[in-house]
């Protein structure tokens, strides 16, 4: 037909030949594309290429054969963007990466730093966020079941973070998340007893309403648990040989390079990136290999399995091994899921290759990533289609190849139906922008959920007809027992910690909740879609001894004090100054023995170092922490005695939940606070063997800790203790009122 017009035109032989080369360039696609036989004939879907796509708004962004430009807006549920075709291969041209492998950070104590980085994904360089030095994500933590760790967590962003330890069952405190926030050139250093089986889990930032930002910006790492159970068995163990960390996530990018995000309006990238590469590729050897493979997205699902359709092998869910191996062929996971699978490379031909593919094509209405939207506000370049996430290239088998996998892998053993005592029934409400649970967006002090320690429950999830989420609880890892439209999948057998809820559907699960409780610092559970969390889709929950006990405000809700900053004036600071060398109040308690003792009886050869709380100020408990190095690391040779404004009742809860080293004792009518002129929580008084103040703080830093260890070591006319107080606030820091 073209050239029966160039015919027609009568052109000169010149200018037909340069229209012919103009016709040839208007039919190439844009570079980086490539068009993929479908195998339902249907036509193929190229993924963008050289250049970095243009948002709406900031010039045209390229479009994929068949559709048109981007537009829509995200009107009415999974609506907006441009309207895609049904399903299809998306096929790169750009050039291979080699894969990342993150390094190991192992040992019982690990030090953490957080900082902003730059990359160059396209052309140009990004703007990103890494741990330890990386531009992207963050080392491999390596932990041991049993082990009691400490983590050493420096904020160099310039906002507010957190990190949160994603799967483990550890003290509210240390779970790292919005209540646990960390200042820009701040610090933290939560402690805790790895209680979690061996497995794959992850740390990422959880501030609330930052953590689609800071995800996005490349913050996050895995952690790997090893325990004696996993080490006997006969798997791939050689981290980034045989045993290979695969964590998938995409991104879209601005005109300026900048990576693209807007809560519920920008959610999905058009390239994907693993291990923070993109068109990433690795070496694997020719014998059985191990991936442990981690969902970090924003919001896409994956449906996984390898291009040739060969059958693997799943070892492990979200909280470790399951029974046995499970023969499969696609594997479901959505944002925050973990999963280990084995795959046989030994019948691969050394120099051949195998791509590990997603198979997100034709999903029912409500699968992340599954609407046909190539832009807008629910569309990328990815959606709706089949693409390859890694391609392995197989090397020759190594001294450690396995001849066979284990039969049996563990002996699960799962709550049972008939230990439950309570059924808790969730349900999604809202949509586009904000979903919630319940109706109740989430509320930094408010508590959605009491459950009694030692309590077995099950939870059902039930979702409306908008979208589908991926629910995340803290705490726990539970046993999903039942689904509404359908049955269990094999691939979600084992212990999880994040369930996919299909939209119109309902999940139940049964779990424990056992070994942490507190009145004062609750547990999350929310969607995994960064997004929809930040929009207000949490709630969170106490784990308390006695639910009954909690105190209600007028509306019967449970409500807790927040953290905030207490600035310090210069009141504070001179009245502190004035105490220096005054006489020391004498006072008396009962002590753990139940004898009646004084600060006059403790102080005979000894100094004494009075901390003052404040019953329900999480300042109070934060400060515990450097409180507890000093009697440890002084023994005998320093009492540390802390005042409390509440009962003995209170103030034994207080101490258990502060793990606190020292004796706390009861001041309910503030006569030892009145004494000393305490105003605020987390100040110290230091008293001499003669009792004399010897200092006192109206708040706590890193320089008044290190100060405080010197002066004891000299009243205690003792050693000076090798004692780090590097994480502790840079800048005077003082806890809520005391009054």
């Amino acid at each position: 037909m073209f050239f029966k017009l160039l015919k027609s035109m009568k052109l000169p032989p010149l200018r037909n030949f340069l229209w012919l080369l103009l016709a040839a360039a208007l039919c190439q696609p844009p570079f980086g594309w490539a068009q993929a036989a479908d195998p339902e004939g249907r036509p193929p879907r190229p993924e963008d290429g050289a250049g970095p796509p243009q948002r709406p708004g900031q010039g045209q962004r390229p479009q994929r054969p068949g559709q048109g430009g981007p537009g829509g807006g995200g009107k009415g549920p999974g609506g907006g963007g441009a309207k895609g075709r049904t399903g299809g291969v998306v096929v790169s041209n750009r050039p291979l990466q080699e894969l990342w492998i993150p390094p190991l950070v192992e040992g019982k104590t690990i030090n953490l730093e957080l900082t902003q980085a730059t990359r160059k994904f396209l052309a140009g360089t990004t703007p990103t966020m890494g741990f330890n030095g990386a531009s992207f994500w963050g080392p491999t933590l390596v932990f041991n079941k049993g082990e009691t760790v400490q983590v050493n967590f420096k904020n160099n962003l310039e906002e507010v973070t957190t990190v949160h330890w994603h799967g483990f069952h550890l003290p509210a405190t240390m779970d790292g998340g919005p209540h646990q926030t960390i200042a820009a050139g701040g610090t933290w250093s939560p402690s805790w007893k790895v209680a979690n089986n061996a497995g794959t889990y992850w740390y990422h930032p959880h501030p609330h309403e930052l953590t689609q930002k800071q995800i996005a910006m490349g913050a996050g790492g895995l952690i790997i648990v090893r325990d004696p159970e996993e080490a006997k068995l006969g798997l791939p163990r050689t981290y980034g040989v045989d045993d290979l960390p695969v964590v998938l996530t995409s991104r879209r990018f601005t005109s300026s390079n900048q990576f693209s995000y807007d809560g519920d309006n920008d959610k999905y990238g058009d390239y994907l990136l693993t291990n923070g590469v993109m068109d990433a590729q690795t070496k694997l050897p020719a014998q059985w290999v191990r991936l442990r493979i981690l969902n970090a997205e924003i919001e896409r699902g994956y449906i996984l399995g390898f291009a040739d359709n060969r059958e693997f092998y799943q070892i492990a869910t979200d909280g470790g091994l399951v029974d046995k191996p499970i023969p499969m062929k696609r594997l479901t996971l959505v944002v925050g899921e973990r999963t280990e699978i084995l795959v046989n490379l030994g019948g691969d031909k050394v120099g051949g290759s195998l791509d590990l593919m997603a198979y997100n094509s034709n999903q029912p209405f409500g699968f992340p990533g599954g609407e046909p939207d190539s832009g807008g506000a629910n569309g990328s370049l990815l959606n709706n289609g089949d693409f390859r996430v890694l391609k392995i290239n197989v090397v020759a088998a190594n001294a450690q190849k396995l001849a066979k996998i284990p039969e049996v892998l563990t002996r699960n053993h799962f709550p049972a139906d008939s230990e439950v005592t309570v059924r808790r029934k969730l349900t999604v409400a809202g949509g586009r922008p904000t979903f919630s649970f319940d109706g109740l967006s989430f509320a930094m002090t408010k508590v959605n959920q009491v459950v009694k320690l030692g309590d077995t429950e099950t939870w059902t999830v039930t979702n409306n007809n908008i979208f589908g989420h991926a629910f995340h609880i803290h705490d726990v890892q539970f046993k999903i027992v039942s689904r509404s439209d359908r049955a269990v999948g094999d691939y979600e057998q084992g212990w999880k910690d994040t369930a996919y809820l299909p939209r119109g559907a309902s999940v139940t699960f049964i779990a424990k909740f056992d070994d942490f409780a507190s009145d004062t610092d609750a547990f999350m559970y929310h969607c995994h879609m960064a997004n929809h969390e930040d929009g207000g889709m949490m709630g969170q929950f106490l784990v308390s001894k006695n639910p009954s006990a909690l105190k209600k405000d007028a509306s019967g809700a449970i409500v807790f004090r927040p953290k905030m900053d207490h600035p310090l004036t210069a009141q504070l600071v001179a009245t502190a100054a004035k105490q220096t060398g005054t006489s020391a109040p004498n006072f008396t308690w009962t002590d753990a023995a139940g004898q009646p003792t004084s600060l006059t009886a403790n102080a005979a050869g000894r100094p004494t170092l009075l901390y003052f709380i404040e019953k329900e100020c999480p300042c109070s408990r934060d400060a515990a922490t450097y409180i507890n190095q000093l009697q440890s690391a002084y023994g005998s040779h320093l009492r540390v005695v802390g005042i409390i404004n509440a009962d003995s009742t209170v103030a034994e809860k207080w101490s258990a939940a502060a793990q606190a080293q020292f004796t706390v004792v009861a001041d309910p009518k503030f006569e030892v606070i009145n004494a000393y002129k305490a105003e605020r929580s987390a100040s110290t008084i230091l008293v001499s063997s003669a009792g004399a103040v010897v200092k006192s703080n109206p708040g706590y830093s890193a320089t008044v800790l290190e100060e405080l260890s010197r002066l004891i070591s000299r009243q205690g006319r003792t050693p000076p203790a090798e004692v780090s107080f590097k994480s502790a606030p840079e800048k005077l820091t003082s806890g809520c009122p005391l009054k």
